[in-house]
């Protein structure tokens, strides 16, 4: 584990990829956060 890590931060290519896989997934949590409290917001509303 500790030689992908040190492989990892050697290589700007990985480290970009990982950048944004890590990025991509937190930005995609947000928006799924964000859909689920309008969902909730506007089904409290009819119901």
């Amino acid at each position: 584990m500790q030689e992908r890590l040190e492989e990892i931060r050697e290589d700007p290519v990985k480290l970009k990829r990982v950048f944004t896989v890590i990025w991509v997934s937190a930005y995609s949590m947000l928006m799924l956060g964000a859909f689920l409290i309008i969902g909730v917001l506007i089904y409290g509303k009819f119901y």
